[in-house]
Parts: C-alpha cells; structure tokens; sequence
C-alpha cells in the first residue's frame, strides 16, 4: 500500500513539473520574440527618420535653379534678335532704294531735310511733296476756268477785253464767297477741272514767284493759264503745348484758314471773299520788309498732342504773281522783336522744313523763323 502511495504521489508531480518547465521554456521564448521585435521597430524608425532629413535639402536646390535657368535665357534672347535684325537692315535698304528715290517729299519730311540731306534728290517743292508720311494737309488743285470735261466755264479768257477779264474775275470772287459759306469741296470737283495728282505741304511759305508755278507743282502746266485757279489742303494739326494759338499771314492772291471749322484767318490781299475782320489793332500795320500787310488771326485753342481739323485754301485770281506766307504765334509766350516792335515769329509747319527749302522761302529775319515747334500729329 505504501509504494503504490508513492507512486501516484510522484506520477502526479512529475507531471506538474514538466508543464511547469514547458511554460518555462515558452515564457523565456516569448521575451526573446519581443525583445527582437522591438529592436527591429526600433531600428526601422531611426532610418526612416534618417530619409527624410536628406530629401529636404534637394528641394531647395531645385528652387534655386530654376531662376538661374531663367536668367540665361533672358540674356541670350537680345543677343540673338540683334544679329538677327542687323542682316536685313542692310538688303531692305537695297531693295527699297529704288521706292525712296521715286518719293517725292513724303519721307523727306520725317526729320530735318529728310534724305535729301544724304544726298537723295526728293522733289520737294513749296506746296508740297507727291506723297505724304502723315504729318502733311493733302491738297487737291482746280482751274475755275475750266470744267471737268475739259470744256470752258465762263471763267475762261476768250478775248483781249478788259472788260471780259474784270467779269471773269469778278465771277472768280463769287465763287471764293460761295465756298465759303459752306467749304463744300465736293461742289467745286462737281463744277471745275481738278489736277489727279495731289500735293501733301507741310507748310505755306511762297514768296513772289510767277503764278504758273502752282499748275506747273500739280503737274497741269500745259492745261491750265495760271489764273484762276484754287488749291485746298486738309488734314489734322495737334499742338506741342496745350494753349490759345493763332495765325499771322499774307497771300496776293487769296488764303482762307479753318480750324475745327471755324474761319480764324483771311489773308487774301485786300477784303474780296469773306466778312472775316481781324480784332488785332497791329492788322496789315507792318509797312515794311517781305511781310508788308501781315493780317493777324484770331485765337483759337488746342490741347496738347489732341488731332484738330485745319483746312486752307489759297489761290489766284488775276495770274502774273503769286505768293502766301502763313506765321503762328502761341499766347503768353515771348518772342523776339522785329522792325516796328512786331514779334518774330516761327513759320507754321507740321514737320521740320527741309533745309533746301529754307532758301527758297526768303524768309524776312524781321518778320520770321524756320525754327520752333512743329504741329503734325505724328511724332
């Protein structure tokens, strides 16, 4: 009974001490798991961490040459539009050469003389060049004497009366008052020859000279007598300053000036086609020099660089001499004293006068400057 006692007591035990050093051995197991797993984690982290602190300096990097790129090519591109500019300029040149002598005033009046003064021979005459570069009053020629289909008006000299020359030119003044009373240049295409070729003038400074020298600059010397005949020039004027302007001229035979519309000046010599008077005390006072019977104009205002409408018309009635000079003078400002305490004042132009028409002009150094401002519209 004793043995058998033992041998369950032992069998018993024995079998508690090896599920005790089963979990032994598992629990010693497991901490070793989590320690390794641990470590592992732990290990993953601090590389991970480590990465990310080298890319951001990358970016940087990035950001800072993109401008750098940038600015090489911003450099380059001048370079290579001026050698790519330069070549042309030479062969438009050689190929417009032709073109420009065939010009007969416009490009002359772009600067002083144009390229008259490099040695091209522009005809530019005194009322005008053949073509204009904007700047210029576009003028349109008509012989009262004669109509559009060549015909003869009543105008037209048919004997050695002179009795028939006093009516003609006494027909001649209606048809000035006519004109205007309304500035329909329509009308006067309707009724008389007009020249097809017209002037662009940038200024009207003509001394004496014969009269058949304004059909012979529209080209129209060998249709029409130089009596009798109109030329009216419109175009737009801006000023150089803002501030009132006006008008100093004379004409033999006729000069009639509007601006926005408005009649400022009637130069002609003596009171034949309009009602305008002069509100100057000075008028045609001058009894001296070149300028002898000046008519000073009215004021009239213009703002700065702003197009205004201008139209002129000058003409011939009797024939023989013809000759009109058109000055402006700007309010407040001083000019230089001439004979008779009259101001010197510069001649009306649109663009710089080509310096091989100054002394053409015969400007009386008394009366007038071929310096100061232009008016074109176009700078």
């Amino acid at each position: 009974m004793g043995r058998s006692g033992k041998k369950g007591y032992f069998g018993k035990h024995a079998k508690s001490s090896a599920a005790l050093v089963s979990l032994a051995i598992h629990a010693v197991l497991i901490v070793t798991a989590i320690s390794f797993v641990a470590v592992s984690v732990y290990v993953k982290e601090d590389q991970t961490f480590e990465e990310k602190k080298v890319k951001r300096p990358r970016l940087k990097l990035k950001k800072l040459t993109v401008p750098v790129n940038v600015k090489k090519k911003k450099i380059q591109k001048p370079k290579l539009r001026k050698t790519i500019i330069s070549k042309p300029k030479t062969k438009s040149m050689d190929i417009k050469m032709p073109e420009i002598s065939g010009i007969k005033g416009g490009t002359g009046y772009m600067n002083d003389g144009g390229l008259g003064g490099i040695g091209f021979s522009l005809e530019i005459d005194l009322f005008g060049g053949n073509k204009g570069s904007g700047n210029e009053l576009e003028g349109t020629f008509f012989d009262l004497k004669t109509a559009p289909d060549g015909s003869p008006t009543d105008m037209q000299h048919t004997s050695d009366t002179m009795g028939e020359e006093d009516d003609q030119n006494d027909e001649y003044k209606k048809v000035l008052q006519q004109f205007n009373a309304s500035w329909n240049v329509s009308r006067l295409g309707k009724k008389y020859f007009k020249a097809p070729k017209s002037k662009f003038a940038t200024t009207f400074m003509v001394p004496h000279m014969s009269a058949e020298e304004a059909p012979k600059a529209y080209g129209v010397e060998d249709v029409v007598q130089p009596k009798r005949w109109v030329a009216y020039y419109q175009g737009k004027i801006a000023a150089p300053e803002t501030g009132r302007y006006r008008f100093w001229g004379i004409a033999d035979d006729a000069m009639l000036v509007r601006v926005k519309k408005d009649l400022v000046i009637d130069a002609s010599l003596g009171k034949r086609y309009t009602d305008w008077e002069s509100k100057d005390p000075r008028n045609r006072k001058l009894t001296s020099g070149r300028e002898k019977g000046l008519v000073v104009g009215d004021w009239f205002h213009m703002t700065k660089g702003k197009p205004t409408d201008i139209e002129v018309l000058i003409g011939e009635m009797p024939g023989g001499v013809f000759y009109c000079r058109l000055l402006i003078e700007q309010d407040g400002v001083e000019y230089p004293k001439g004979k008779g305490g009259r101001p010197i004042l510069p001649v009306f132009k649109t663009r710089p006068i080509p310096e091989k028409l100054i002394p053409q002009m015969k400007i009386d150094p008394d009366a007038a400057t071929a310096d100061g401002p232009s008016f074109g519209v176009l700078k």
